[in-house]
C-alpha cells in the first residue's frame, strides 16, 4: 500500500518537526509557536485522513506489520497532538488574564483535556471497551483517593485559593506565622521567598485554614503598628502626647488616614501604647517602623519619659541633663569636652512657640542663632516661585542653623511649629571664645559641618558656588569662620 506507505512517512516527518519546534523555538516566541503547532496538527490531520488512517477507528491492517504499528501510532499521537492544542486554546480564551501566571488552572485543564484525548484514544484507535476500562479505573480511583488523600486536599485548597484569590505572584503576604514574598503556586502548595532569602514552602491545605494578611492589598496605603510599654505611673496623657508628636515627626507617614495612637493593655507593671499609621509604599514601612521607635524615645525623653527595662530603678531627667543631652546631639558639637559643653550649656535659651509661629526665617536679619528643638514637632520648608515645599520635619534633638552659628552662612529655609514646641538657642557670641582658644577645634568643627552638609537634606543656597573653589567646602566653612568670628588664628 505505497498511499499508506507515503502517509506514514509523512506523519513521521510531521512529528519529527513538531518536535524540533519544540525543543529549539525560544519561550519568547509564543504566539509563533502556538501559529506552527496548529500548522503541525492541521498537516497531520490532512495526512493521516487523506492516507487512510482515520483517528476515529482502528488503523488499517497491512502485509507488514510495522506499517499497521506505526500507523496506529500516528494515531494514537494525534490525539495527544490535539489534546495539547486543545489546552492552550482554552488557557488563552478561556482563562482570565489573571490566572495566566498561576500553575494550579492550567495544570488541572490540562490534565482533564489529556484525560479526555485518552479515553478518545483507547476507544476509537485500540477499539478496547470503555465501560468495562472505567469500571475498573473508578474502583482504581476510590482506592488512589483514599492513598492520596492529603494530596488532594492540597489540590482542592488550591482551588479555592486561585479562585478567590487572596494573593498574586509578587505580593508580600502573611501566611499563618510565616512572612514572604509569593514567588509560586500550583497544584501542591504555595512559596515564599521570606525575609532572610529562604523558600518556605506551604501546603495549599495549610494556607486554606489559616489567617493571609496581604501587605500589598490596598496597594496605596500600607499599615504600620508599634507597641511601646511604659511604666504605669506615668501619666497615660503624657505618653499618649508624645506619642502622637512621634507619629507626625515620621516624613513618610501619610496624614489621611490619620495616625492613631491608643492604650492597647494595662498589666500589672506596664500600659502598652501601640501607634498605628500608614505610609504609601511597602518598602518603606522597615525603614518608618524603626524610625517611629526612635522618634518614639526622643519624644518621651523629652517630656522626662525613660524608655527603660521595667526592673530599673526610675531616674528622672533634670534640665541640666537635658540641655547637655540636646548639645551633645549638634553635629558640630562632638568635638567639644565637658567643660565647653557646660560653657555652651550656661548660654542657652529658651523659647517657646504655639502651632503655626515661625522657629527659624532665613529672611530674618537677625542675630545668627543655632536652634534646637526641645519639645514638640516643626517643619522645615523653602520658599518657591509657587509656595512653599516641605522638606522634613524636626523631632526633639533635631537642630537648625549649625552653619549659621559656624561660619555665617543662613540656611535658606523656614521652620515653623506644627504642635507647641520649646527651643534652645545658642548665639554665635557663645561660640567664639571657644574657637578663639582652640583653634584645633575650630578646625575640627569645620569638618564636623561639612561632613553633616554632605549628608545632611537641607541644602545651602549658595553651596554651589564653592564646589570649584581650592578646599572645597571644608576650605569655604574653614575661610567663612574666620571672618564671621574675627579669628586671627
Amino acid at each position: 500500500m505505497p498511499t499508506l506507505n507515503d502517509g506514514v512517512l509523512f506523519g513521521i516527518g510531521i512529528l519529527v518537526l513538531d518536535f524540533l519546534a519544540w525543543r529549539f523555538m525560544g519561550r519568547q516566541s509564543q504566539q509563533l509557536r502556538l501559529a506552527f503547532r496548529a500548522l503541525m496538527f492541521g498537516l497531520s490531520s490532512y495526512v493521516l485522513f487523506s492516507s487512510g488512517m482515520n483517528p476515529l477507528r482502528a488503523a488499517p491492517w497491512s502485509n507488514e506489520p510495522l506499517r499497521h504499528l506505526l500507523a496506529q501510532m500516528l494515531e494514537l499521537v494525534w490525539w495527544l497532538q490535539g489534546a495539547r492544542l486543545l489546552t492552550v486554546l482554552l488557557d488563552r480564551l478561556v482563562l482570565p488574564e489573571a490566572w495566566h501566571r498561576e500553575r494550579l488552572f492550567q495544570d488541572v485543564l490540562g490534565a482533564l483535556v489529556f484525560l479526555a484525548a485518552a479515553v478518545g484514544a483507547i476507544a476509537y484507535v485500540l477499539e478496547l471497551p470503555v465501560r468495562g476500562l472505567l469500571a475498573t479505573s473508578g474502583a482504581l480511583a476510590v482506592v488512589l483517593g483514599l492513598a492520596i488523600q492529603s494530596t488532594l486536599n492540597d489540590v482542592f485548597s488550591g482551588v479555592v485559593l486561585n479562585a478567590t484569590q487572596p494573593f498574586a505572584l509578587g505580593d508580600w503576604v502573611t501566611i499563618g506565622e510565616v512572612e514572604g514574598k509569593i514567588v509560586e503556586t500550583n497544584w501542591r502548595a504555595t512559596t515564599l521567598l521570606n525575609a532572610q532569602g529562604n523558600l518556605v514552602v506551604i501546603p495549599n491545605s495549610v494556607a486554606a485554614r489559616t489567617n493571609i494578611i496581604n501587605a500589598n492589598q490596598p496597594s496605596h496605603t500600607h499599615g504600620i503598628s508599634v507597641v511601646l510599654p511604659v511604666k504605669p505611673s506615668i501619666r497615660p496623657a503624657l505618653v499618649l502626647a508624645a506619642l502622637e508628636d512621634a507619629a507626625a515627626s515620621a516624613d513618610d507617614v501619610l496624614d489621611d488616614p490619620t495616625p492613631m495612637v491608643s492604650v492597647r493593655r494595662a498589666t500589672n507593671d506596664s500600659i502598652e501604647y501601640e501607634i498605628v499609621c500608614y505610609v504609601g509604599e511597602l518598602s518603606k514601612k522597615n525603614a518608618v517602623r524603626n524610625d517611629l521607635f526612635d522618634l518614639a524615645h526622643r519624644h518621651l525623653a523629652s517630656r522626662g519619659v525613660l524608655l527603660r527595662s521595667l526592673s530599673v530603678p526610675e531616674t528622672q531627667l533634670n534640665t541640666v541633663d537635658e540641655k547637655r543631652r540636646l548639645l551633645r546631639n549638634v553635629a558640630i558639637f562632638q568635638t567639644l569636652g565637658d567643660d565647653e559643653i557646660a560653657e555652651l550649656e550656661a548660654k542657652l535659651t529658651t523659647h517657646e512657640f504655639d502651632t503655626g509661629q515661625t522657629i527659624y526665617d532665613a529672611a530674618d536679619e537677625g542675630g545668627h542663632e543655632l536652634h534646637i528643638l526641645a519639645r514638640g514637632v516643626a517643619k522645615v520648608s523653602a520658599p518657591r516661585s509657587d509656595g512653599e515645599i516641605e522638606l522634613r520635619r524636626l523631632a526633639p534633638g533635631d537642630s537648625i542653623g549649625q552653619s549659621g552659628i559656624l561660619t555665617g552662612i543662613r540656611t535658606d529655609v523656614m521652620v515653623r511649629a506644627m504642635t507647641r514646641a520649646t527651643v534652645f538657642r545658642l548665639d554665635k557670641t557663645a561660640l567664639t571664645p571657644i574657637l578663639d582658644r582652640r583653634p584645633e577645634i575650630a578646625r575640627e568643627m569645620c569638618r564636623l559641618l561639612s561632613e553633616h552638609h554632605a549628608t545632611e537634606k537641607l541644602l545651602l543656597a549658595s553651596a554651589e558656588s564653592v564646589v570649584d573653589e581650592a578646599g572645597g567646602l571644608f576650605g569655604w566653612f574653614r575661610d567663612g569662620m574666620r571672618r564671621f568670628h574675627q579669628l586671627t588664628q
